[in-house]
């Protein structure tokens, strides 16, 4: 149970709120609509948001100082805001969120930077100007503005950017309708567009925009800036090693940076003079060794053995990028070429040679991308290939850049990618809340992560912070006291034994590519209510319990709840990193619940059932029950969890040999070795089935004989036999496990044990 120190007098308003009913609890905010979504540095900016439960005295929460007036006729529906920004802002992509009694609304992106915003209702009256409006189905709307003979104007939307699915055209006219320019969304401005034009004259101008298929679908927001201002498009390198000391260059931009040790991402500050707009420049931290194209192409630059990145540019039609790679004889190579998928113009080829300058493959679009993916086998006694990297269309220029990464086929790993799904966190006095974070280990990294906040929150306790080594991830708890909390913003980051450091991002964040920084924040806000009011423990869980594959396991909870007529909805939360199949979870091999619970008016118990797969990867997860209380609508009032419970995983079947693991084999160069691997299974949990015992990773030749071990037996003897061809020495990676079915009539549905490594020692002949 939730539990908080609270005074009498506290303690006596809660009853009174528990008996009025769920009336009076405060829901999180939701903002549907914003009107402007951008601030001017320097300036006053005047804001109105639709939404829900704004309640009587919200406030922005923003991640920097700013003046803001709540302007009077706001109401739980509507809140207008002036928002003042001292000079010292930063231009760019910022999070905006709303705090309330009830906690802190979902994000919402805006621009920030020193031009005037308005509505599209306004007309224009100065420019660089960024023009607010939301754009349905079919319409087009226009923007005028006055011009001079030989102005350089921009004209540029940001729609998918900020988080719409309006797919934006925009045409630029002149006062007799003569249409001077047009352009569509492209993949570097992530579906965006922008247009650049000399005014050929003095007089008024008019800029349309449309969605591209005359059917814009909602959000179909737009920031349409027209003016003249500075952008960062693309940095070079835009990729660095870690610890690596280097100048970053941009258009109009330049600065010198050491990386970090760890990777992951480093954001970057626009220059302070001048007028600039856009996202926020930054590069990416690699683990691995990353080179920059020489500027002297007298001789070939050395790319050494091993998993690499080559940042490099070209600047001219039809240009090739020649590096010399050391590889390993015999051993098969992936070469990958970014350019399109970095926002780059050119259309790139990707050409192998040797070293004697003759084309042995070339590569072109991959499936999805412009860009060239090649898989290649080194020949025997070959230690160096020419790689080249080829302006297939002659689009080269300045922002010809591209990123060649080399991976060797036993390049060491050992990386991980950290996920979760919370972006905000509400907390009631004494309250406890959870937020999943997940591991991705295909990076190679097996071992145990520590989990930590970027911010330090007096009053905030967190605990579970530690992914077990194998572990999918770790349910992290985090309870506030009874002390004063105010909101903020923060981020999670793990860290191996060795030092190596991840931020957590949010699972499929939009900003993931465009602003990674933005995709790692999680807001955290106070609320009015204390826990408990509302609260759900287990109810007499054995401490026992664990998580058995094939099996159904009940998960008893208990409720303090308000004596309303609301409902509880019950659900079960896990640590497990889900597989995939076909890119979607699959529930086949899922911790899941076996259906959905929802509890009626005055009911304080229950039941969760969850269901186990019969193949699990990790050997522990965390388990806990989310409660949800419900209004008639559905809308949640409120949430509760109970405590994390750590459970291991129990197979109900292992095997041990009767002998060493290390088995010394007879061999006769005529007959070839035979040896008998002998040992017991282990039944747990009550099983009964028939055991199929496997032999993986024999050689070629190599046999084993089929082996089942009746539900009334425990022993077994498998016979393995090696052919006269097998060379003498130690055949190692042989794995020998048990497996059982069981559903009879699922026969294919198998429970594994885990596996018992055996090495084979083949005895040379006596002679």
């Amino acid at each position: 149970m939730l539990r908080s120190s609270i005074s009498p007098w506290r303690f006596w308003i809660a009853l009174h709120l528990w008996a009025l009913g769920s009336a009076l609890w405060a829901a999180e905010p939701a903002v549907r609509a914003l009107d402007i979504r951008g601030i001017k540095i320097g300036g006053t900016t005047t804001l109105t948001i639709d939404g829900d439960d704004l309640g009587k005295t919200p406030r922005l929460l923003l991640p920097f100082n700013v003046t803001q007036t709540l302007k009077p006729n706001s109401t739980d529906k509507k809140a207008t805001f002036d928002v003042t920004l001292g000079d010292d802002v930063s231009p760019g992509y910022y999070h905006l969120r709303l705090v309330t009694e009830g906690g802190v609304s979902l994000p919402t992106l805006i621009g920030v930077d020193r031009i005037a915003q308005q509505t599209s209702a306004d007309p224009i009256q100065q420019l660089p100007v960024a023009v607010h409006g939301t754009l349905a189905g079919a319409a087009v709307v226009e923007a005028k503005f006055q011009g001079k003979a030989k102005q350089r104007v921009m004209v540029e939307v940001e729609a998918q950017r900020l988080g719409a699915k309006l797919r934006p055209v925009v045409h630029l006219y002149n006062a007799r309708k003569l249409q001077l320019a047009w352009v569509w969304g492209t993949p570097a401005l992530f579906g965006d567009c922008r247009l650049e034009a000399i005014l050929p004259e003095d007089g008024s101008y008019s800029v349309t925009l449309h969605d591209a298929e005359y059917a814009a679908v909602a959000p179909s927001f737009y920031r349409l800036r027209i003016g003249e201002w500075s952008r960062v498009d693309q940095v070079f390198p835009s990729v660095v090693a870690k610890n690596q000391a280097v100048t970053i260059t941009a258009t109009g931009f330049t600065e010198a940076i050491k990386a970090p040790a760890n990777p992951g991402f480093l954001p970057l500050s626009f220059p302070k003079a001048g007028v600039w707009s856009g996202p926020r420049p930054f590069v990416m931290i690699s683990s691995h060794a990353e080179y920059i194209e020489a500027a002297a192409k007298e001789k070939l630059q050395e790319i050494a053995v091993g998993l690499a990145g080559v940042s490099g540019r070209l600047t001219t039609p039809y240009e090739e990028d020649r590096y010399r790679v050391a590889v390993t004889p015999g051993s098969k190579v992936k070469l990958e070429v970014f350019a399109e998928r970095i926002g780059s113009p050119i259309d790139c080829a990707l050409v192998v040679r040797n070293e004697q300058g003759v084309q042995l493959v070339r590569a072109e679009d991959a499936p999805g991308t412009l860009d060239p993916v090649l898989e290649y086998t080194v020949p025997d006694k070959v230690t160096a290939i020419i790689v080249g990297i080829d302006d297939a269309q002659g689009r080269g220029g300045p922002s010809g850049a591209y990123r060649l990464v080399i991976e060797p086929q036993f390049a060491a790993k050992d990386n991980f990618k950290l996920t979760t799904t919370a972006q905000r966190i509400s907390l009631p006095i004494g309250g406890r809340t959870i937020v999943p974070v997940q591991a991705d280990r295909r990076g190679g990294y097996l071992g145990k992560i520590d989990l930590a906040p970027s911010l330090q929150m007096p009053g905030v306790k967190l605990t579970g912070t530690t992914i077990p080594e194998g572990a999918d991830g770790t349910l992290v708890t985090i309870e506030r006291s009874d002390a004063f909390l105010d909101a903020s913003v923060t981020s999670l980051r793990g860290r191996t034994k060795d030092g190596a450091e991840q931020v957590v991002g949010i699972k499929g964040h939009p900003l993931e590519r465009l602003q990674p920084w933005l995709a790692a924040e999680i807001a955290l806000a106070p609320t009015n209510e204390a826990a408990g009011d509302f609260a759900v423990d287990w109810r007499e869980l054995p401490e026992t319990a664990a998580v058995v594959p094939a099996s159904r396991l009940l998960l008893p909870v208990k409720l303090t709840r308000p004596m309303s007529k609301n409902t509880v909805k019950l659900t079960l939360v896990t640590s497990q990193n889900t597989p995939l199949l076909n890119n979607v979870p699959d529930p086949n091999k899922a911790l899941r619940q076996d259906k959905l619970g929802e509890l009626a008016a005055t009911v304080t118990t229950g039941d969760v059932t969850m269901l186990v797969p019969p193949d699990l990867s990790a050997p522990t997860y965390d388990v806990t029950v989310l409660a949800e209380l419900l209004d008639p609508a559905k809308k949640v009032l409120a949430t509760a969890y109970t405590p994390v419970r750590r459970m291991a995983v129990v197979l109900p079947l292992a095997l041990k040999l009767a002998g060493p693991e290390r088995i010394e084999t007879p061999f006769d160069p005529k007959k070839g070795g035979s040896v008998k691997i002998a040992g017991k299974v282990e039944r747990r949990e009550g099983l009964k089935a028939d055991i199929a015992i496997a032999l993986t990773g024999l050689p070629a030749g190599a046999k084993a004989d089929a082996v089942t071990v009746k539900a009334d037996a425990t022993d077994f003897v498998v016979n393995v036999t090696f052919p006269p061809t097998i060379a003498p020495g130690e055949i190692k990676g042989v794995k020998l496990s048990g497996s059982y079915a069981p559903d009879g009539k699922v026969p294919n549905v198998r429970v594994r044990s885990r596996e018992v490594e055996v090495t084979f020692v083949i005895q040379a002949p006596i002679k």
